[in-house]
Formats: structure tokens, sequence, C-alpha cells
């Protein structure tokens, strides 16, 4: 029996990417709708849960190094496959907690673990994109929303009956079995961006050129700003309908899982729309609609919370909808932009920009946390909306022609 060819790796490898994005979005979907009863479980405040769960930016800043630098000496499937079961651990690990020193821990590991995790998946999907010659990470990142929009509507449902640990095992569970199955057929270490085989990528031992490195700080902004809004509606989503808006449990999940649902049909869309619109075209337009329709129907949802709680569910399932159009394709965006630079090995390119996001990202969720503590969760959460705005304009550093004038040359 003859060795698979070049081909045959690449496309056994498109379906191992996208069937572990899937899976990797299992058991976020069943966490986000639990969150507000964790809350409930550690006795947090507002401050108080919003900075432990922040620290799982610094837990990224770690594990966005970490990871790129194991890249680099063994691959990223390797990593993929570590990675990704030291995440299930920290994610059941969230009802574990009881109280906050606890929680925080659990975040920086998952932060670590999950930001590792996305170093060697994004990496391999940029790897994939690049030998397809058109748009494919927009696509894995679709099966993530997948796993994640699914299991956050089984999650919500049966929230009234079960408890939050039992939810979590049942989630990790089934990530396992199909981690087994699906990571085997990832790209093996000789296809990586390896610059000691490779004389056309900047070596390891080598700085990067200064108008790089400033194109991937900027990268960095925007995919920060892109994504406040996604991990707030996250993190705060089940609270906000749960403690401000009085929404029952079991229903105070279902923002998240609409949120979940118009960021999928967004990103299955994206790459037919991006190979005929281009991707900063697609990402400006979804970003600037799905930012002003959220601000609106939040405050749509807050005028009415006092006299009408159907109507207030409705405005704030729609609200949520609306950012889950708005952030769909940035992560896919940018992550393509920081890792499709010539000349730089798209793993640090992915490291670099993550380290600025993850260390934004860490003192936006403490400000955010600090905002609804002092003023409310309604304003908090319009903020993001704001940054959601900014990000839609920062679209235009997504042209691969601004990732070609950086190139490195050799």
């Amino acid at each position: 029996m003859s060795a698979p060819n070049k081909d045959e790796i690449y496309a056994a490898a498109q379906r191992a990417v996208l069937g572990t994005f899937f899976f990797i979005g299992v058991p976020v979907g069943m966490l986000v709708p639990r969150l507000a009863e964790i809350k409930e479980q550690v006795s947090a405040g507002d401050l108080a849960f919003g900075s432990a769960i922040a620290l799982g930016g610094l837990g990224a800043v770690v594990g966005n190094y970490v990871g790129a630098r194991f890249v680099h000496h063994y691959g990223s499937r390797p990593l993929a496959r570590i990675a990704i079961f030291l995440s299930l651990i920290a994610n059941v690990s969230n009802a574990l907690a009881l109280d906050v020193p606890t929680l925080a821990f659990v975040a920086f590991f998952g932060g670590f673990s999950y930001s590792a995790a996305n170093i060697a998946l994004n990496s391999q999907g940029v790897l994939v994109e690049q030998h397809l010659k058109r748009s494919f990470l927009p696509k894995g990142h679709a099966y993530w929303a997948i796993g994640a929009m699914s299991f956050g509507f089984v999650s919500s449902f049966l929230a009234p009956y079960i408890s939050p640990l039992t939810a979590l095992i049942i989630g990790i569970c089934l990530s396992m079995v199909g981690f087994i199955y699906f990571t085997k057929e990832l790209l093996p270490i000789e296809f990586d961006d390896r610059p000691h085989d490779d004389p056309t990528q900047l070596p390891r031992h080598e700085s990067i050129p200064s108008s790089t490195f400033r194109f991937l700080i900027l990268i960095a902004v925007g995919q920060w700003l892109g994504t406040v809004a996604e991990f707030a509606t996250g993190d705060w989503s089940s609270v906000l309908l749960r403690e401000s808006f009085g929404i029952a449990i079991g229903p105070n999940g279902y923002g998240y899982a609409f949120f979940m649902m118009v960021l999928l049909v967004a990103r299955l869309t994206a790459p037919k729309l991006i190979d005929k619109y281009s991707l900063p075209k697609v990402i400006r337009t979804e970003g600037l609609i799905g930012a002003t329709g959220f601000i609106i129907f939040l405050q749509l949802a807050n005028e009415f919370h006092t006299t009408n709680s159907q109507l207030t569910l409705i405005f704030a399932v729609v609200a949520f909808g609306f950012v889950g159009l708005g952030v769909a394709n940035m992560p896919a965006g940018y992550y393509s932009a920081a890792g499709r630079i010539p000349g730089l090995p798209s793993a640090r390119g992915l490291m670099v920009a993550g380290l600025f996001t993850s260390a934004l990202s860490l003192t936006g969720r403490i400000g955010l946390a600090s905002v609804s503590q002092n003023i409310s969760l309604v304003f908090a959460l319009t903020l993001t909306g704001f940054a959601l705005l900014i990000a839609s304009v920062l679209s235009y550093l997504l042209d691969p022609t601004r990732s070609d004038a950086n190139a490195i040359k050799r």
C-alpha cells in the first residue's frame, strides 16, 4: 500500500481541523450557560467574578508563548493533543471551584491550555489555507461555533435538571472521543513552518523586523477590540439575564445560544462572501451592523426589564445575536493576517499577536468587571459594543496586501 501523497494529507488535515474545532466548541457550549450558577457557587460579586475570569488572559499570555515554542521544537499536532486534553480538565474544574481564588486558578489554567490549543489549531488552519489558496480558516471557526451553539442549547435545556458538574462531565467525555479520532489526521511536523528546515523563514534566534512587529501589534489591538464583545458574551450573558433582568435558570442561557447560532450562520457563509467581496469588506460590514444592533437592542432590553420579562428576554437574545454577527469572522480574519506574513513562521506570528491580545484581554476583562461593579453590567456591555465598532474600522489591516507588505525578506 503506497504512502498518501501531499494532496491526500492536506485533505485529511482539512477534515481533522474542522472536526477538532467542533469538539473544542462542545465544552465551551456546556460551560457558558452555567456560569451564573458557578458565580453563585463561589459567592462572588461582579468585580471578584470578572477579575477571577480575567486571569484566563494571563494564562493565555503564557500559553501563547509556550505553545509557539512547543510547535517550533515538536510540531503543532502533538501540541494540539496535549493542550486540548489540559483544556478539558480546566473546563470541568470550573464546576468544582468553591471560592474565588480557586476559580481564578482554574481560569488561569484554562486560559493557558486553551490558548496553546489555539496556537496549534489555528497554525494548522493557516497552513491548510495556504495550500488551498482560498479562504478556509473561517470555516474551521464555524465548526467551533456549531459545537458551542448546539451544546449551548443542550446545556440550557438540561440546566433545571442536572448540576453544572454533570453537564461539564458530559461535555468533556464527548469531546475526548472526538479528539482521539480527529487529531491523528492533523498535519505532521514536517508540514509545519519550521525555520531551520526552510531558508526562506526567519530563524528563531533572529528578531522580527520593527515594521513587521508593529503590524503584529496593530493586528493584536484589532483582534482584542473585536473579541471584547465575544468574551463578554461568554462571561456575562447568562449573568446579565439572571441577575440584572431576572430571567430563570435555563432561559438565561438562551442569549449565548442565539449568539452562537447567528455566529455560525455568518461563519458558514463567510468563505464565499470573502472570496467575492474581500475579507476586510465582509468583516467591516458585519462588524458595523452587529455592533449597532447590539447597542440598540441591549438598551431596549434594559428599558423593559422591570415591566415585561418576556419582551426583555426577546430583546436581550436578539442583542446577543447581533454580537454573533459582528464578531463572527474577526478572530479568523486576524489569525489569518498574523499567520500568513511571508518569511515569518505562522506559529511565531500567531504567538506575537496572541501575546499582546491576551495581555489586553486581561486588563479589558478586569476593567469590564470594575465598570459592572461600580456602574452597571448593562453599561459595561454597551462599551464592548463600541469596541466592536472600532474593530470594524481597523479591518483594513486584514487586506492580504498588508501582510505581503510586511514580508520578511531572506
